[in-house]
């Protein structure tokens, strides 16, 4: 049998070890914190050096690890200051972006949200509500037509998902927020792009600050600044 399939080049497989890292440290799989080597995740990974140091530059330079003074490399760690700092821009993106999306509202739009809404609702673990999470906030998003917008908000959310999935993980009622959810979507059937604004907000805040609260509770980072909350 003659296939012609073609070849698998260097740049699929670096791109393959990239994701399969960034998956790991959104999810949480790699805890903030956590000291890495080359060495280690080449062997983990069952590849070369070279994919993974390249991996490993464009995870640096994109804020997900930082290189301490001895050279080696963690996944980076967020001060309470950093969490309310990056909390404020992805409130004021993500209202944006669902304003915007309302104003292009659509029965699709509707229906695809309810469905979300139902499994949200329904999810059985803590990882099968925060996929459902994500999806309902960026089918949401989608709609706002802003590729840039779109690209910038999913940066924010790789930022901070580590602590919410430790958070998540940890807790018994992680359905805090379909009550918001809910909101939201009655928001987006109204065209009525202020109600859908607040209810966002009142969801990323009140998760946020219980994220904040879970790591102080665990010894994670100071604020730095003296910010807080509050000042949101």
């Amino acid at each position: 049998m003659d296939l012609e399939l073609g070849s698998v080049d260097s740049s699929t497989l670096k791109e393959r070890v990239y994701r399969r890292l960034l998956d790991a440290i959104v999810s949480g799989k790699i805890p903030p914190g956590t000291p890495i080597t080359i060495t280690q995740l080449a062997e983990k990974l069952g590849v070369s050096l070279m994919p993974v140091r390249e991996a490993l530059r464009k995870l640096e330079a994109e804020k997900f690890l930082s290189v301490q003074k001895n050279r080696r490399m963690m996944v980076k760690e967020l001060s309470t200051s950093d969490l309310v700092d990056l909390l404020e821009i992805r409130l004021n993106l993500e209202s944006l972006a669902a304003k915007r999306a309302v104003r292009n509202v659509t029965p699709e739009l509707v229906s695809d949200l309810e469905g979300l809404l139902n499994e949200l609702r329904t999810a059985n673990s803590p990882e099968a509500w925060f996929e459902k999470n994500w999806q309902f906030h960026h089918r949401l998003y989608r709609d706002a037509n802003s590729p840039i917008l779109k690209e910038t908000i999913e940066n924010l959310w790789g930022r901070l998902s580590p602590y919410l999935h430790l958070y998540v993980s940890e807790i018994p009622n992680y359905t805090f927020s379909n009550r918001c959810h809910q909101g939201i979507l009655e928001g987006v059937k109204e065209n009525d792009p202020g109600k859908v604004s607040r209810w966002l907000r009142s969801d990323l805040k009140s998760a946020a600050e219980l994220v904040v609260r879970f790591l102080a509770a665990h010894g994670g980072r100071e604020e730095s600044n003296g910010e807080s909350l509050g000042m949101i």
